[in-house]
């Protein structure tokens, strides 16, 4: 939702209280990729969406004015859930009409959970949902989930942003350790809304949409003694799917399966944006077998090829060096080094009463996603607040190296680009994959 579509909203927001100090450690967290691993079977799930920032400002305020709620009663939920979603997929896929509507709500200890809609095509299956109390929560709990009345394992992910102080609206992914069936019945319980308890409950039919090309090369490639395979690769209108099956000797310490990434990059040299990863493996007769998934992107309609490229990112016990450029001792264009990665040349910064921008090449052969997520650069200002913009933390390509960063407004001096020396990727033989017609 922009500004512009409700003029009204950014005046009611900015009467709003907002805890700056918390709001820029969300920030930073968000933009790192956050994993976790469990001791006996490892999964790992990390997101990039920066929509969990939301617009949790709402926090804290006991009241909403006539306007707010006015503002509020106006915004589409049903049938347009994903429409203005930050996620390009589930914006397509809302926009296009393959979403399917629910409508179902539950309520326990004065709290209304409502399944708004959800999309599923075979790459995703993401559900939308909103809570309504006195004072909404935002998080739920990791829920249960049948499918024909059996019990899934799964890994979710959640986002989404406060409405107002009494309505959150949400996306639920939910990624299974197996495939689904192309329609099943769903149950879905949830036993807690925060530190809340309660018994939350919803039953309905999922249906798959077909509009997806899926495509099994397993094609084996060796790395760092490990046995990679592509298990699968599936094009969609919300989303490219990526399944990959990672084996390896149990006593191999060369490759960590779990820090295996991999760029998909179309015929035309377009580099897809992660949304998610996740994975799961276990070890058994001393092998350890790790199943990745990667969700990116929509593939531009027409690409008739894709290359995969596996990468890691090597790990320092000292930590990456800090780097920081005083602005006030700068003459545009000047250069930030970002170590073995590269250098930004920054070659234009405006400064606007809404916000700073900034703009930059980079000068580095390293293959870079559109949101230079890999290798962030930022503003701070002279206490070393950081001016990144909670709903666009990331930059922005505008072609080929040159990209642009919006920032907090700040006119101030003592401004200061802050970033690191980064590692440059270790790169492995790609995969060369024929998108069928």
């Amino acid at each position: 939702m922009s500004s512009n579509q409700w003029p009204d909203l950014k005046k009611e927001m900015d009467k709003v209280s907002v805890p700056m100090d918390k709001l820029d450690s969300i920030i930073a967290n968000t933009i790192n990729e956050n994993r976790t691993k469990t001791s006996k079977k490892k999964v790992v799930f990390y997101s990039l969406s920066a929509a969990v920032l939301g617009l949790g400002v709402f926090i804290g305020s006991a009241s909403v004015s006539p306007a707010m709620a006015k503002i509020a009663s106006n915004i589409p939920i049903i049938g347009t859930f994903f429409n203005d979603s930050w996620d390009e997929g589930l914006r397509i896929a809302g926009e296009k009409g393959l979403t399917q509507v629910v409508d179902q709500s539950s309520k326990d200890n004065g709290i209304t959970l409502t399944m708004n809609e959800f999309f599923y095509d075979g790459t995703r299956l993401t559900f939308g949902y909103t809570q309504e109390s006195l004072f909404a929560i935002g998080q739920i709990e990791h829920p249960t989930i049948e499918v024909n009345g059996k019990e899934i394992n799964f890994i979710s992910g959640y986002s989404g942003e406060f409405v107002t102080p009494q309505k959150y609206k949400g996306t639920m992914d939910i990624k299974p350790t197996e495939e689904l069936p192309e329609e099943f019945d769903i149950k879905l319980r949830i036993d807690a809304v925060g530190l809340i308890p309660g018994k939350w409950e919803f039953n309905f039919p999922v249906k798959q949409s077909n509009e997806v090309t899926v495509i099994r090369p397993q094609e084996v490639k060796t790395i760092e003694g490990a046995e990679v395979e592509i298990s699968s690769l599936k094009v969609g209108p919300a989303g490219t799917d990526l399944n990959v099956k990672v084996v390896k000797d149990e006593g191999n310490n060369k490759l960590d399966p779990y820090s295996l990434n991999f760029y998909v990059i179309d015929d035309n040299g377009n580099v897809l944006d992660t949304v998610t990863a996740s994975g799961i493996g276990d070890t058994k007769n001393g092998k350890e077998i790790a199943k990745l998934n990667f969700l990116y992107a929509p593939l531009k309609e027409g690409s008739k090829k894709v290359r995969v490229v596996p990468y890691t990112i090597p790990v320092s016990e000292k930590g990456w060096e800090e780097v920081f450029i005083p602005l006030d001792e700068q003459t545009l264009p000047f250069t930030v080094d970002q170590g073995e990665f590269g250098k930004v040349l920054v070659t234009k910064i405006i400064h606007q009463q809404d916000k700073t921008v900034m703009y930059f090449d980079l000068q580095s052969d390293a293959i870079v996603g559109n949101k230079l997520s890999r290798n962030s650069l930022w503003l701070e200002d002279a206490n070393g607040k950081s001016l990144l913009l909670e709903d666009n933390p990331l930059a922005e390509r505008i072609e080929g190296n040159t990209f642009k960063q919006e920032f907090a407004a700040s006119k101030n001096k003592g401004l200061q680009i802050k970033t690191y020396k980064f590692p440059k990727p270790i790169m492995y033989e790609e995969f060369k994959i024929d998108i069928p017609n």
